[in-house]
């Protein structure tokens, strides 16, 4: 039989950083400009919670944010702690007032303590993103919710009717609310049921 399907919409190209609007736990768009308000105003930003919870998402829109504004001095990945000599790169580069981006700060470890008094040092803010208390003023404590799912998938493009509702809060629950892992078993589940159609 043949049935044209879209595409799957749970694809990372739809659902990385960047693609989607940070969202708050109720599904509710978060004010970005507000937050780098409380970031400028506070010296810093830390943006903690569990994995899967958007804190990447966050980032990448303040970060974009910054750069519209002429503020952004860098924005890293860190997936190590080889990555220091980076991140220390970057706090050095930037000039006072500018803001450095740090994703996984909690890398870092003992080099976290150095980066922060450099950059305090420097007069550079530093907005970062951990799964633990960072020493630099908490702006956003990330959560999630079925709510917060569903508002993704809201956002997503058409899944032809092959999730049913009942699959957010049992994908949600398998991955113990870490989203990332909910929308790749969403993923799946597209797969599976587009290939039974197409049978």
């Amino acid at each position: 039989m043949d049935v044209s399907l879209p595409p799957n919409p749970f694809t990372t190209r739809h659902t990385r950083p960047g693609t989607l609007p940070p969202l708050a736990a109720d599904g509710r768009p978060l004010d970005i400009a507000a937050l780098i308000r409380e970031l400028m105003h506070a010296g810093g930003a830390g943006i903690e919670g569990p994995h899967g919870s958007g804190k990447s998402t966050l980032l990448t829109a303040m970060a974009a944010k910054l750069a519209d504004d002429g503020l952004l001095a860098g924005c890293l990945r860190l997936r190590g702690r080889w990555d220091a000599w980076a991140a220390l790169g970057a706090i050095c580069s930037a000039t006072a007032g500018q803001v450095v981006c740090l994703d996984g700060w909690e890398t870092l470890g003992l080099v976290a303590a150095v980066a922060r008094m450099l950059a305090r040092t420097r007069g550079v803010r530093l907005v970062v993103t951990s799964h633990r208390p960072t020493g630099i003023p908490l702006v956003v404590r990330t959560t999630t919710t079925v709510a917060l799912l569903a508002a993704i998938v809201h956002r997503l493009p058409d899944h032809a009717g092959l999730i049913a509702d009942s699959d957010l809060p049992e994908a949600f629950a398998s991955h113990r609310g870490d989203l990332r892992e909910a929308l790749l078993d969403l993923y799946d589940r597209f797969e599976l049921r587009a290939r039974q159609q197409r049978l």
